[in-house]
């Protein structure tokens, strides 16, 4: 199996430039955001929030549930998890099954939609909470007594004074529903962990506002180029930190630039990450997949399933590769597994749709 060897921190600022310049065309994008003088404490009205505990594997539905609230969203968690997770073990929500949830279903009823992005900072999430716009973000997470694992996190609002974030958490509670303090500095540290995802929840008639709010985030390309950037400029000052190196090759995944983003996967998978960080990160399947590292995507799906069957996007590129290969019959059973534990997944669906159609194009013949 091919590894990319990386023998001298000399060829960093060159690998590091040439794919910069290859994202942005630019020696940097920097985020340009809203901010101005922002207050030093501000807190969202917690008479409109509703604090709930996550039942089983439930973080995501729990969280957006805890937060729709605040747009008088009347449920508890389960709505939201039956249609974010049909499975009750499926163990990730994605941010963008979340918001599809909140813009198909929550707004049917409520005046909300949703938003998510990547490349987020600290002072572009205190200028929403400072314009009373719920803000959820995905982390890393270890509590006492477990491994490293995903989670959401509702912010509603801020201190600089005492340095920290008030939050709703559904796994450790409310602080007398005033909202738990979250320290800033391990709240990005473990933010880098998702490349400073973040969600947002708006009123349909604040849109203009909350664009502009965003600045260069409000396009999604714009805000992975910007995550990039900030990766890369953290890889300058220390090039062991295996989440850049994998924030860069999930931000080159998503603006189509395949072959460098597996240079950047395989780096990031020798420096060393949680076992389970593909249970909630994909894109390097993705990246193998549309460079036809078939070996490689096996490879790391049949070692992510020796710990859990419950993750259907594994099941999908499995198959997609089964599919590439001819195996048309071992592709239909790896689709049909995936939309088992998730019957919403519709790019499961849609492969399977086309290979029952003869229409499934592999990677290969896609880019002929």
């Amino acid at each position: 199996m091919h590894r990319l060897a990386f023998r001298s921190r000399q060829l960093l600022p060159a690998l590091l430039i040439t794919v910069l310049v290859a994202i942005t065309g630019l020696p940097g994008v920097q985020a340009q955001d809203g901010a101005g003088n922002l207050p030093p404490t501000h807190k969202i009205d917690v008479s409109r929030l509703r604090h709930e505990y996550q039942g089983w594997n439930n973080c995501g539905p729990t969280t957006m549930t805890m937060g729709l609230s605040y747009f008088g969203y009347s449920h508890d968690q389960y709505p939201a998890a039956n249609y974010m997770k049909p499975h009750r073990e499926d163990k990730n929500v994605s941010p963008w099954e979340m918001v599809e949830y909140v813009n198909a279903v929550a707004a049917n009823d409520n005046p909300v939609q949703a938003l998510w992005r990547p490349g987020g900072n600290l002072t572009l999430i205190k200028t929403l909470l400072a314009a009373d716009f719920p803000v959820i973000v995905e982390k890393g997470y270890e509590p006492e007594g477990y491994d490293w694992m995903g989670h959401y996190l509702l912010l509603i609002g801020y201190n600089d004074t005492e340095g920290y974030f008030y939050t709703y958490d559904s796994f450790s509670g409310h602080g007398n529903f005033q909202g738990l303090p979250e320290d800033y500095e391990p709240m990005s540290t473990y933010w880098w962990h998702f490349n400073n995802i973040f969600i947002v929840l708006y009123e349909p008639d604040r849109e203009a506002e909350l664009q502009q709010l965003l600045g260069d985030h409000a396009d999604l390309d714009q805000a992975f180029q910007i995550a990039a950037t900030e990766a890369q400029q953290r890889l300058q000052s220390d090039d062991t930190d295996a989440w850049a190196w994998f924030n860069i090759g999930d931000a080159l995944t998503h603006l189509g630039r395949f072959e460098q983003a597996t240079d950047y996967f395989r780096i990031a998978f020798e420096r060393g990450l949680p076992w389970r960080t593909l249970w909630y990160r994909h894109s390097p399947l993705e990246a193998f997949y549309q460079t036809g590292d078939f070996d490689r995507v096996l490879e790391i799906i049949e070692a992510n399933l020796r710990n859990t069957p419950y993750v259907e996007e594994w099941y999908y590129y499995r198959g997609l590769v089964y599919a590439s290969r001819g195996d048309t019959s071992a592709a239909r059973n790896e689709f049909n597994q995936a939309l088992i534990h998730n019957t919403r997944y519709q790019a499961a669906e849609d492969a399977l749709n086309a290979l029952e159609n003869s229409t499934f194009q592999s990677v290969q013949e896609q880019t002929n």
